[in-house]
């Protein structure tokens, strides 16, 4: 009834949005003479595009005269050839090539002078950032790991843990070195595992390990496949022999038939040891391929070494079914004291949320159950030598969490598809490889606790993430960790809470740790400021936890004083800590 009889567009009062959500209501509205005589589809068209704001924003760049243009083919005026080869002549080369031949980078330099000029970390030039001496001199390392090499990007390095992992081939505490650009994701995972080590550990199991690839054979009819079928499965120990040829590692292992029309599927599956397999994989289905084409006396149309059915660097939902790379179970029972303590929440409402993120996922129609795995696989991948981009795959998993008839939470996963190595690929690089001799897991033998430690890493970022949400610490973490705060920012005109969350921004990142005593006086404003009186019970007298009663002594301390009096002691204190620090550390860079 609000759109005139002449409107192409809609009213300032569009009908409700979930019109287009609810078909039964929807109907029963349309039904209506007043809304069916006024609608017509071009009218419902601008409606929809009205609820889709990133469709609108297009509609903005569609208006541009000069849209076409410039999405428009437009011919290469100069081929830029980049020198090739592996020398130290052919890196300088390649320098001169990407300093005095891009366009994009002038411009930018162009644009950005001023700035650059302010800022001292910015006066190194793009080739001294990237092509240091050791970059430089340690060049011929990197010769089988990468084509057109002009040097290497720093990502940051922290490491988590010691992890308690009882495994049935890695036992014991392991350091886990995380490499990310992602604030707050070691501190996370870090609590993650602090909440598994007061647990007894983690249990973990690698139950199975294949590496597959999968040649297509095309045929002109299903008569035609049916016989080269009866043909391959007569000759798969040819198949093995041909394949294991070429790799003194690998194994095939079984090979799987997948038939759609006239095309035939070949899942070739591999042992790989302790290498991830994928090249390994690759050459040895070659032979089978070339056996195929000179052997089978029903030939195919076509055949194609990978069918894009192998999995590889991509999320499927047939990986719960398989495995590629190492398949691998993990849990933890998490006793509800620990819950309480580290989590910050109790084991009815990690399971409450466990549930909803369950529904969501549903909702989203994701082929996996849980909230970040990609994460905690893909800052340990980089540390160590993997393929991050197989991430893809290894996020495919599913996780449990249960409330246990004790009141504590069990919480499992099961990964099918972690591509992890000790040997081979970027393991042998020189900082991954160290990363790998941190944690002892390099070299032969190693893969199988390799798989069985990332599965537990990546359980702990699970645990972490999941009670952060429930507890409300998800979006507190990031604004402390991952946004970056001075002391001039902190002013008068900040509210009281603002300044509260802004100090402790600046006392988790002290360059200089404060006392014993410091951090006792720190908890305990910090308790008194968002609790207010203590109201935990006073740990026994002959317990052996001098830490929980020192921390009950420096929070009784305050009893009686008001929160907002507490915030303000808070920051005060917080900020002398911070001044005493920068003054350390401006003695010690002077000495």
């Amino acid at each position: 009834k609000h759109i005139s009889p002449h409107t192409t567009h809609l009213s300032p009062q569009p009908p409700p949005h979930h019109f287009l959500f609810f078909p039964t209501l929807s109907q029963s509205v349309c039904q209506q003479p007043t809304y069916t005589k006024h609608i017509s589809p071009h009218t419902t068209v601008n409606f929809i595009l009205s609820q889709m704001s990133s469709l609108n924003n297009f509609a903005e760049y569609v208006k541009d005269p000069d849209y076409k243009k410039k999405l428009a083919p437009k011919k290469f005026k100069r081929e830029i050839r980049m020198p090739l080869g592996y020398g130290k002549k052919q890196i300088d080369e390649r320098w001169k090539v990407i300093t005095g031949n891009n366009k994009k980078y002038s411009e930018w330099m162009k644009e950005n002078e001023a700035e650059l000029s302010i800022s001292a970390l910015h006066q190194k030039d793009v080739k001294s950032e990237l092509l240091d001496e050791d970059s430089m001199e340690r060049s011929d390392i990197y010769k089988n790991n990468i084509e057109n090499y002009i040097g290497t990007v720093k990502v940051p390095v922290a490491i988590a843990g010691p992890v308690r992992v009882n495994g049935v081939h890695a036992n014991g505490d392991f350091f886990i070195p995380l490499a990310t650009t992602e604030a707050a994701l070691v501190a996370s995972i870090a609590r993650g595992v602090s909440c598994i080590n007061q647990s007894g550990g983690a249990t973990a199991v690698t139950v199975q390990q294949a590496t597959n690839r999968d040649p297509i054979f095309i045929f002109d009819s299903i008569s035609s496949l049916g016989e080269f079928v009866v043909w391959a499965q007569e000759h798969e120990k040819d198949f093995k022999r041909v394949a294991e040829s070429t790799t003194s590692v690998g194994k095939l292992k079984e090979i799987r038939y997948i038939i759609e029309g006239p095309d035939l599927h070949m899942r070739c599956q591999y042992f790989t040891g302790d290498a991830s397999g994928q090249n390994m994989v690759t050459l040895a289905t070659e032979k089978i391929v070339e056996y195929v084409r000179q052997n089978a006396p029903v030939q195919p149309l076509e055949c194609f070494l990978d069918g894009n059915m192998s999995g590889d660097k991509k999320a499927s939902a047939c990986a719960h079914q398989n495995v590629r790379g190492r398949k691998v179970v993990v849990e933890v029972t998490i006793p509800k004291e620990v819950c309480k303590r580290v989590l910050h929440c109790s084991p009815e409402m990690i399971c409450r949320n466990a549930g909803i993120a369950s529904r969501g996922l549903a909702l989203n129609g994701s082929i996996s159950q849980n909230l970040h795995l990609s994460n905690a696989y893909t800052a340990l991948s980089i540390a160590t030598g993997q393929d991050p981009a197989c991430a893809a795959e290894a996020h495919v998993g599913i996780g449990r969490c249960e409330l246990t008839k004790n009141g504590d939470v069990f919480t499992a996963l099961t990964l099918p598809n972690l591509l992890c190595a000790t040997v081979g690929g970027g393991t042998k690089l020189p900082s991954q490889l160290a990363c790998l001799k941190i944690m002892g897991l390099a070299g032969s033998g190693k893969a199988n606790a390799f798989a069985e430690v990332m599965g537990v890493v990546m359980l702990a970022g699970e645990i972490s993430l999941g009670a952060a949400i429930c507890s409300e610490d998800f979006a507190k973490a990031h604004k402390l960790l991952a946004r970056g705060v001075e002391t001039s920012e902190i002013t008068e005109s900040d509210s009281l809470e603002d300044q509260f969350t802004k100090v402790q921004s600046l006392l988790v990142k002290l360059e200089n740790m404060p006392s014993k005593d410091e951090i006792l006086q720190v908890y305990g404003l910090y308790k008194q400021a968002t609790t207010g009186d203590i109201n935990i019970s006073k740990p026994a007298m002959f317990s052996f936890d001098l830490k929980a009663k020192a921390k009950y002594s420096a929070w009784k301390k305050l009893r009686g004083v008001p929160k907002e009096d507490a915030k303000k002691q808070y920051i005060e204190f917080v900020l002398n800590l911070h001044k005493k620090s920068n003054s350390q550390k401006n003695t010690e860079t002077k000495a």
